[in-house]
């Protein structure tokens, strides 16, 4: 599982991720944050890492053996890694959570101290409690280990029924499939939230659980209907916003006929496949308007849009607004 071999960033990605593992981690948390990862991180899904960049790092270059038996080769030491946007540590079996190396205890710490956020996984809440970094903080932790934690450290307020907790730059998440939850939250503040919830039909997610954080949009609502055809659709609909859509794959692709896939749109949504995903990309525009750098003409091509001016026209349409007036009172805006 060697990252390395797989980047090709022509430039700095948005965000960037280290991941460590302790000895006995379990491979789902692990696979499906990095796998939301992946996704993000291109339009086409050939596995390069140009959006956003990991890397797996460890006290040495030495294996790490998950709970399944599988090995985890690091890429990179943690004295040689350049400090990433998030560092996250995946905890192992409880019988061996007090045999985590003082070596990345301390790197957590130092890490910490210079401004970075720790992200923790499964059991790697006790890891970061043995660092000294929740005390007086919120964490949550897997229901099945809740009263061992608590007896272990009385200093820290714990709760079980969250997503993941967030509390002054430390994260924390009591892992399985949750991590796809909170790997699509942290993606979404640099990337943008169609960018990262990109990869959730090639894992076969059929929904995201929302922190209270994220913000809502108009188009929300039906990304839990409770016809599973349109929230497979819609996922469908984001995995390459800068691409034409094809509405009859997408029909073919959860079994239906195209006039079919426009009935049932009509009926749930008040608008056509079309306009739908018009509404997508218009609704990631808007976003990277907001929240980044990139000329307009980029974001037009990233968003599907022939030219500029066209995406002006359209943009200025839904929004009453110019795509440069929006960009301009961005700060009020957010606000």
């Amino acid at each position: 599982m060697n990252s390395a071999s797989q980047r090709e960033s022509p430039s700095k990605p948005e965000i960037s991720f280290g991941l460590t593992m302790t000895h006995t981690f379990p491979i789902l948390a692990l696979s499906g944050f990095v796998d939301t990862l992946r996704h993000a991180a291109d339009d086409d899904n050939r596995n390069r890492q140009i959006y956003c960049r990991w890397d797996i790092c460890g006290p040495d270059r030495l294996p790490v053996t998950s709970s399944a038996g599988i090995k985890v080769y690091p890429d990179v030491a943690f004295r040689d890694l350049a400090d990433p946007d998030y560092l996250v540590i995946v905890g192992g079996l409880m019988p061996h959570i007090d045999q985590v190396p003082s070596a990345t205890l301390k790197y957590l710490r130092e890490y910490h101290e210079r401004g970075g956020t720790v992200v923790g996984l499964c059991t790697a809440s006790f890891i970061i409690a043995q660092a000294g970094l929740l005390k007086g903080k919120h964490a949550v932790v897997h229901h099945r280990h809740r009263r061992d934690f608590i007896e272990r450290y009385k200093n820290v307020q714990v709760s079980s029924r969250d997503i993941f907790v967030e509390d002054e730059r430390i994260i924390t998440c009591p892992g399985g499939t949750a991590s796809i939850d909170l790997a699509i939250n942290l993606l979404a503040r640099k990337l943008g939230r169609q960018r990262a919830l990109k990869g959730l039909v090639e894992m076969s997610v059929d929904r995201f659980r929302a922190s209270t954080d994220m913000a809502m949009t108009p188009l929300t609502k039906y990304e839990t209907s409770a016809d599973g055809r349109i929230r497979m659709a819609i996922q469908l609909m984001r995995e390459d916003l800068s691409q034409p859509l094809d509405v009859s794959e997408i029909a073919a692709s959860i079994g239906m006929s195209t006039s079919q896939l426009h009935r049932i749109f009509i009926g749930h949504t008040g608008m056509s496949p079309g306009k739908f995903r018009r509404s997508m990309q218009l609704e990631h525009a808007r976003w990277l308007l907001l929240n980044s750098d990139r000329n307009i003409t980029q974001i037009a091509m990233d968003t599907g849009f022939s030219d500029p001016a066209h995406f002006s026209r359209t943009f200025s349409k839904s929004y009453k607004v110019s795509p440069r007036s929006y960009r301009s009172q961005r700060v009020s805006l957010a606000e």
